[in-house]
């Protein structure tokens, strides 16, 4: 008999040591919470927050946990009430950010209805920091051992102030293209390269962009960069348009201006592609950079041309290519690297040459 009863008391031990070790799952539910104001949030601004917790509905409330409310907010006074089967219990205010209700009160039996009204009121700190979010209400509730059970937390976030604005980027980019392709493009009077071309990181602002090509009038453009990208479509005009004017029946009043194109006529320059390995040489064609290998050169004139490639690391190539009127010509070189004088190796060489002749010359003496 005596062991009977030890075994069921032991029994139970092990199921207590269980309940409390073992956290259960989220007991309360909790209705939309009410924020007034609604809109901005300032700090000192005074604040209203309510909500309903259903603490029971169907399985009563633990009475060995706690539902605790934790604010950020300052001053608060929290009023709150226990409704049990629609029967009101007004409780007295509470100050302090931690409002703790303990289980005792919200425990009663599974088929009882229990709700907890809640009412805060507090202001928004004067220190908090514009365009970041403050905690403005948490729901939790904490096991027999006073642990959070995580699963259960409910938080209620605010900006405070207005958002932060997005930076606007100080550098946008232009997009280029032209017809004939090919052209040389100047942005600022610093050539950037040949059509189609994108122009990356150009500083915000206005700036001035220049297209050139053998044959054709120049064709320039003023753009307004901020941030983002911009978009240049470029139709240059040929050297070889004539314009021609309709005079009028009543005597030499313009009634209309007309572009036309001279019958067409043997071409008169040439296309230079340079290759070069490794690829991003900077190509000057008669002292003028005209792009970075590999290149497409148009609208070279027939006849001898200088050709120079410059990249750092890399000897300087010089040569000149002959360009024949309605060809292509190739050009394809390799780049050498630049050789490095002997200079302080030598020297420290020829030094330790002489500190050990003279370590010799002292042992024989």
């Amino acid at each position: 008999m005596k062991c009977s009863l030890r075994s069921g008391c032991s029994r139970a031990l092990v199921a207590c040591a269980l309940l409390l070790l073992i956290p259960g799952a989220c007991a309360f539910s909790v209705s939309q919470v009410t924020l007034t104001p609604t809109d901005v949030l300032n700090p000192g601004d005074p604040i209203n927050v309510s909500c309903n917790v259903y603490a029971a509905s169907g399985v009563a409330f633990p009475s060995y946990d706690d539902l605790q409310l934790v604010t950020e907010m300052n001053d608060p006074v929290w009023s709150y009430t226990i409704i049990v089967n629609g029967i009101e219990n007004v409780r007295p205010a509470e100050r302090g950010k931690i409002l703790t209700i303990s289980g005792f009160e919200l425990n009663y039996e599974n088929k009882d209805e229990v709700v907890v009204k809640i009412l805060l009121k507090a202001h928004v700190p004067a220190t908090a920091t514009l365009g970041a979010d403050k905690m403005i209400l948490k729901i939790q509730e904490l096991d027999a051992r006073s642990n959070i059970m995580a699963s259960s937390v409910v938080r209620v976030d605010h900006l405070i102030g207005q958002p932060t604005p997005t930076p606007t980027p100080a550098f946008g980019s232009i997009v280029i293209t032209s017809d004939p392709t090919g052209s040389s493009v100047y942005l600022d009077n610093a050539i950037k390269g040949i059509t189609p071309v994108t122009l990356e990181s150009v500083p915000n602002g206005a700036h001035s962009v220049l297209l050139r090509y053998d044959g054709y009038q120049d064709y320039t453009r003023d753009v307004t960069v901020l941030a983002g990208q911009q978009e240049i479509r470029a139709t240059l005009t040929s050297k070889t348009a004539t314009v021609t004017t309709s005079p009028a029946a009543t005597g030499t009043q313009v009634t209309g201006v007309q572009g036309t194109l001279q019958p067409p006529v043997a071409a008169t320059t040439g296309t230079l592609t340079v290759t070069t390995s490794p690829p991003g040489a900077i190509v000057y064609i008669d002292g003028q950079m005209k792009g970075i290998t590999p290149a497409t050169i148009p609208g070279l004139s027939a006849g001898s041309h200088s050709i120079t490639l410059i990249m750092d690391g890399y000897d300087d190539f010089k040569t000149t290519t002959e360009i024949v009127p309605g060809t292509t010509s190739e050009f394809v070189t390799g780049l050498a690297k630049r050789k490095q004088l002997p200079g302080f190796e030598m020297a420290g060489a020829l030094m330790a040459v002489g500190l050990i002749t003279a370590l010799v010359r002292k042992r024989m003496k």
